[in-house]
């Protein structure tokens, strides 16, 4: 059998395809992995930004700092003290915070946080939401969480 030029070159030219096949392949891999850290990233910022603003404005806002303190700590007899205007801003607030690690739950649930994160924003160990005002507080706007978070949340303080 007689060595075919045609042949040859086409065997040839399919070895290059399929190698460029290959190589943009694994430079589409890697882009996926670098646009999955940037978001990663951004996810993490975002939540660090959100949580200084939370500190900042219950540290900066006397008259919130001490709603915050008088609401949420274990001496009922203290939330009984509180005007109208201090309940709503203290409920507000903690709005806003557990929106916050709702938010920091879903991200770690769906696989763009490692589950380490979890502690820095207030999922456990929060002694904010083991009193009974917060229990109270809970029961009025659970429904509006997502049902992934609210089942999570209510068995990390058995708030059931």
């Amino acid at each position: 059998m007689v060595n075919d030029p045609s042949s040859t070159t086409s065997r040839v030219g399919r070895l290059f395809s399929s190698l460029a096949v290959i190589a943009s392949l694994v430079f589409v891999g890697l882009q996926v992995r670098q646009n999955t850290e940037a978001l990663r990233e951004q996810t993490r910022q975002g939540l660090a930004d959100r949580d200084a603003q939370t500190i900042y404005s219950v540290a900066e806002n006397p008259e919130l700092a001490r709603a915050w303190t008088l609401m949420w700590q274990r001496d009922t007899l203290a939330a009984r003290t509180l005007t109208m205007v201090d309940s709503t801003q203290a409920r507000w607030a903690m709005w806003g915070m557990l929106r916050m690690v709702e938010h920091a739950y879903l991200q770690v649930d769906e696989g763009v946080l490692p589950e380490s994160s979890l502690k820095g924003y207030g999922f456990h160990d929060n002694n904010n939401f083991m009193t009974p005002q917060f229990a109270s507080f809970w029961n009025g706007i659970r429904s509006r969480f997502d049902p992934r978070f609210v089942a999570a949340f209510e068995a990390e303080y058995d708030l059931k």
